[in-house]
C-alpha cells in the first residue's frame, strides 16, 4: 500500500509540474531563413499564390477563402491539411503584408495557436527569406506539451521552407516584357 501511496504522489507531483510548466513558459519561437536563387518579385509573387501552394506544402488538401479584403489584411482562409493521416482543419488570418517585403499570418487549430512572420529581401544570390516562428498553447496542458515539440514544428517548419526553396528554384525563368519605343523621324 505504501508503494502505491509512493507511486501516487509521484505522478501527481509529476503532473503538477507538467501543467506548472504552461503556466510559466508562454509560447515557443524560433527562426529559420533560406536563400533563392530568384528575384524578389518572383519569389514574393510565387510564395503567395494560395492556387499553387499544395505544390510545395504537400500536406494542404484544400485552400478557401472565408473572407478575403481589399488590401489582404485581415483576410482570412481555412486550409484542410493531412497531419499523419488525420485531416486537421487550420484557420489563417492575414495580420500584415507588405508587398515583396513581409507577410504574417495566424494560424489557430484546436489548441493551438501559431504565428509566422516572413521577411523577404534582395540578397547577392537572389532572395533571402527570414522566418519568425511563434507557437502557443491555449491552456496550460497544451503550453506544456508544445514545450517538448519545438524541435518537431521547428523540423517540419524547416522541412517546408526547404521545399518552397526547390520549389520557387524549380520555376520557368521569368522575364519581364520589354517595352519597345517607336523612333518617329
Amino acid at each position: 500500500m505504501r508503494t502505491l501511496k509512493k507511486s501516487g504522489i509521484i505522478l501527481l507531483v509529476a503532473i503538477l509540474t507538467f501543467i506548472t510548466l504552461g503556466l510559466f513558459l508562454n509560447k515557443q519561437e524560433y527562426q529559420l531563413e533560406t536563400t533563392i536563387n530568384r528575384p524578389l518579385a518572383e519569389v514574393f509573387q510565387l510564395f503567395n499564390d494560395h492556387n499553387r501552394l499544395s505544390e510545395w506544402l504537400t500536406e494542404v488538401q484544400s485552400f478557401e477563402p472565408i473572407t478575403e479584403t481589399e488590401n489582404r489584411i485581415g483576410s482570412r482562409y481555412k486550409m484542410m491539411v493531412d497531419n499523419d493521416g488525420k485531416i486537421v482543419e487550420l484557420i489563417e488570418t492575414l495580420t500584415d503584408y507588405k508587398e515583396n517585403e513581409m507577410v504574417e499570418t495566424e494560424f489557430v487549430a484546436g489548441w493551438m495557436h501559431k504565428y509566422n512572420h516572413f521577411t523577404f529581401s534582395e540578397s547577392e544570390n537572389g532572395t533571402k527569406i527570414i522566418a519568425h516562428y511563434s507557437i502557443e498553447g491555449t491552456n496550460p496542458f497544451a503550453k506544456s506539451l508544445f514545450l517538448f515539440f519545438t524541435k518537431s514544428f521547428q523540423e517540419v517548419d524547416g522541412t517546408n521552407l526547404a521545399r518552397f526553396t526547390t520549389f520557387a528554384e524549380k520555376q520557368a525563368i521569368f522575364i519581364e516584357p520589354i517595352n519597345e519605343i517607336d523612333i518617329v523621324n
